[in-house]
């Protein structure tokens, strides 16, 4: 009986040690996968947190640039044109010129031309309108005339104010230094040349200053030209065909003569200069010219000997070498 009990006592042993170790494997196991899920868990968790913030913060950026973008005052230069027809331009002008003065603006350009014959009057005008006021002051000109044309033209100068501004800064700053460098400048060589580099910075600060305002100045007040005219009342206006043809071709044939008078009585006092002057040499010309040779006189070249003429016969002048001469006759006796 002891010897058995003493045998058995290993494989139990044994199997008991075999049990005791796969329990605490399984145990083991088990911690380890609650602890994997658990870290996974709060991996992902983290991971999609982040994600959540990183896109959270994304929006609030482009948000932020959208309202500052928003925020920005943009510069518009704001220029237009427009034509009206009216009986009476003159008067219609006053009127343009009443409405841009209770619109806060002014008459920056103003010309008028009065009707002469068959030229219609006319006139134009040059506004300038407070930027806010544009549009009302548009809508009025309907209450002036007939408006026959109107356009309204816009330029972005947002980017070109910044760069003044930006210029502007730098430069004052620039122009601040030196000036504190003209207090400590140790010779005065140094002080000669940070004043010259002193007075052209401050000539090209003042240049762009005036840019500066000028900009600023289109942009508060828009431009608008106006111009007004009105229809002419002609023959050919009123009446068509045979009889406005025929206003027409009258038309045309006077204003053809008042072409051609007015260049006759432009070119008419050089014509007389001219005349003058030819006047003048022909008489210089008369008085310098020298006697013409073989003038009629008993005194002529071809006279001859006996003063006869050129036309006289062989026995009253010289007689020709060819003609025949007669024989002398003897003398007669004076007694017979």
């Amino acid at each position: 009986m002891p010897s058995s009990r003493a045998r058995l006592r290993g494989p139990l042993a044994a199997l008991t040690c075999g049990v005791i170790a796969l329990t605490l494997a399984a145990c083991s196991g088990g911690a380890d996968g609650g602890a994997q899920s658990v870290e996974g868990a709060g991996g992902g968790g983290s991971e999609s947190a982040a994600d959540s913030a990183g896109g959270a913060g994304a929006d609030l950026g482009a948000g932020a640039g959208v309202a500052e973008e928003a925020t920005v005052d943009r510069e518009i230069v704001t220029t237009a044109h427009a034509t009206l027809v009216a009986d009476d331009p003159s008067a219609a002008a006053r009127d343009l010129a009443r409405i841009a003065e209770q619109a806060g603006g002014r008459v920056e350009e103003r010309s008028e031309f009065r009707a002469r014959g068959e030229e219609p009057g006319s006139a134009s005008l040059t506004l300038r309108i407070p930027a806010d006021r544009m549009s009302s002051t548009l809508e009025a000109l309907s209450g002036v005339g007939d408006v026959s044309e109107i356009s309204v033209d816009t330029d972005d100068v947002t980017t070109q104010g910044r760069d003044l501004d930006a210029r502007i800064a730098a430069l004052t700053t620039s122009t601040d230094r030196l000036r504190e460098l003209m207090g400590s400048a140790a010779s005065t060589e140094d002080l000669l040349r940070v004043e010259q580099e002193l007075s052209d910075r401050q000539a090209e600060l003042d240049a762009l200053r005036a840019q500066r305002q000028l900009l600023s100045e289109q942009v508060a007040m828009s431009t608008l030209r106006v111009e007004i005219t009105t229809e002419p009342v002609t023959a050919a206006a009123r009446q068509g065909g045979f009889l406005g043809g025929l206003g027409s071709g009258w038309a045309a044939l006077v204003a053809t003569v008042q072409g051609v008078v007015l260049v006759i009585g432009i070119l008419l006092p050089w014509l007389a200069v001219a005349a003058v002057g030819y006047l003048l040499v022909r008489l210089v010309r008369r008085r310098l010219r020298p006697a013409t040779p073989g003038a009629a006189g008993p005194s002529g070249p071809g006279a001859g000997p006996h003063g006869g003429g050129p036309d006289d016969g062989p026995g009253d002048g010289a007689s020709s070498p060819d003609a025949p001469v007669a024989p002398e006759r003897e003398p007669e006796p004076v007694g017979r």
